[in-house]
């Protein structure tokens, strides 16, 4: 098992701060929107709490294992790759399974505001939220949405049983 051997806060970097504006930088007329939904996501964590920032990481391994090993070392959130990671519905399963246990919040990416199978299954299987790549419209966005949302307010299907329904009722 690992362990994070100084688990400090950590002190904002430049990187992040690109990283922010790479990430804003696609959604116009929304000045850190994206960004924002992933700080959301990891807001209650050990090392966001008390800066501001989140930090976590990108998993495009197919790997359960590399995945786990992010989560224990203490990343606030971790993005599962399921658009350009080789990562199927089985795969996603596991690694969303082995970091079930850990405070980091599960992220997938899917393939975009039309990938319905995609964000479906993200949420079916426990994942705390997705992020949707390709947005270029209020149409695309809320398309995406809707597929995140059970009827009357959306689109999304129910299946029992799902790992979602039994972490968060």
């Amino acid at each position: 098992m690992f362990r994070a051997i100084n688990p400090q806060p950590r002190p904002a970097s430049r990187a992040c701060s690109c990283r922010q504006q790479m990430l804003s930088a696609h959604i116009p007329n929304s000045k850190h929107r994206r960004t924002a939904s992933i700080t959301q996501a990891a807001s209650g964590s050990s090392s966001s709490s008390k800066s501001g920032a989140s930090y976590g990481i990108f998993v495009i391994s197919a790997s359960p294992v590399c995945a786990e090993a992010v989560a224990v070392a203490g990343a606030d959130w971790i993005c599962l790759d399921a658009q350009h990671g080789a990562v199927g519905y089985e795969t996603l399963n596991q690694m969303l399974g082995c970091t079930a246990a850990y405070p980091a919040k599960r992220i997938v990416r899917v393939g975009g505001p039309d990938d319905r199978y995609g964000i479906q299954q993200a949420l079916d299987l426990g994942a705390e939220g997705v992020m949707v790549p390709l947005v270029n419209s209020r149409a695309d966005a809320e398309q995406a949405v809707s597929y995140c949302r059970f009827p009357p307010d959306g689109q999304r299907s129910v299946a029992y049983p799902v790992r979602a329904v039994y972490r968060k009722g």
